[in-house]
């Protein structure tokens, strides 16, 4: 264990401590309809918070106006975070609305920046990078492992009589030795 941590604190030594995220809110609801509508509104010069506050079916963030805080890749469903990430401006949303899981997003983005990570995040980026450096080796060099090869040499039930006659073995030959070692002993006087 404490040479696996010393080759992954060397590999994983230059990882950035920092990631681009996106401070973004978003208006959720389940028709495309309604949707095209909010973004016409929006268009149109609405506020996005109050339209979030009032249509967004993301009870989370609606009482804040759609505000879902800083993120970072990974953080939210695929379709959702390239949209966000795709997003340039502050003030920008998207003019189409973005379909997920969960209906369909209409997405703001306040700000974009790179941001220090947390220690958890930090130790998932290292956990990460050292876990496909160890993938890149191991199909660099055709590794194989077998997993099932011990299982092939390992009986499945004890030899008792093996095991008894080794023991038998080993104590005659210690009390032979015994024996040997003291002969004045088992003469009569």
């Amino acid at each position: 264990q404490l040479l696996q941590k010393k080759l992954s604190d060397e590999i994983t030594a230059d990882v950035a401590n920092t990631e681009e995220q996106v401070l973004a809110r978003h208006i959720l609801v389940s028709d495309v309809s309604v949707a095209l509508t909010l973004i016409e509104r929006l268009k149109n010069g609405e506020d996005f918070g109050a339209l979030a506050q009032e249509f967004s079916e993301d009870t989370g963030s609606a009482v804040n106006g759609g505000d879902l805080g800083w993120f970072g890749k990974g953080a939210m469903v695929a379709e959702f975070e390239t949209a966000a990430f795709a997003l340039e401006k502050p003030g920008d949303f998207t003019l189409e609305p973005v379909q997920s899981q969960f209906g369909y997003h209409i997405i703001q983005l306040i700000a974009k920046q790179d941001r220090p990570l947390n220690a958890t995040q930090l130790e998932q980026a290292r956990a990460t990078a050292f876990s496909e450096w160890v993938t890149a080796i191991r199909d660099e060099y055709t590794v194989e492992t077998y997993d099932d090869f011990w299982r092939q040499r390992v009986p499945t039930e004890p030899n008792f009589v093996t095991m008894a006659t080794e023991a038998a073995v080993t104590s005659n030959a210690q009390l032979t030795e015994s024996a040997a070692a003291t002969p004045e002993a088992t003469e009569v006087p």
